[in-house]
């Protein structure tokens, strides 16, 4: 049985697919420790979506969780993200094909629990 904890990193396929939607590293101000891989950070933030783990809990050796949030934060304002799931869409359509017969959609509305200050006297 497969846990979020199994993480496998993006494959050599995807990775070639998706290096050229990034937009190349480039330097705020100079000095600090060496760029981290565009690869490695990617790495990290989809360690942390498929985890559900505070940016804090992504392993260090993906990076520092402000350099990881920075790049995740500019990605997905690229729309990288969105292109990313296409991408996959389509590899998966290929090896296994999308079967569209019927779709399924669940969910639930209800109003939050509302909290009152309770009258004294």
């Amino acid at each position: 049985m497969s846990t979020p904890y199994d993480f496998t990193e993006l494959p050599d396929e995807l990775w070639t697919q998706l290096e050229p939607l990034l937009d190349p590293f480039k330097r705020k101000r100079s000095g600090g420790s060496a760029p981290i891989s565009s690869r490695n950070i990617m790495n990290g933030i989809i360690f942390r979506l498929k985890t559900g783990c505070q940016w804090s809990m992504i392993p260090r050796s993906y990076g520092s969780k402000s350099a990881i949030h920075e790049h995740y934060r500019r990605w997905a304002r690229r729309g990288v993200f969105d292109q990313l799931i296409k991408i996959c869409l389509e590899n998966y359509h290929l090896q296994q094909g999308l079967h569209f017969s019927w779709q399924s959609m669940d969910g639930s509305l209800i109003q939050a629990p509302v909290r009152t200050k309770k009258r004294s006297g």
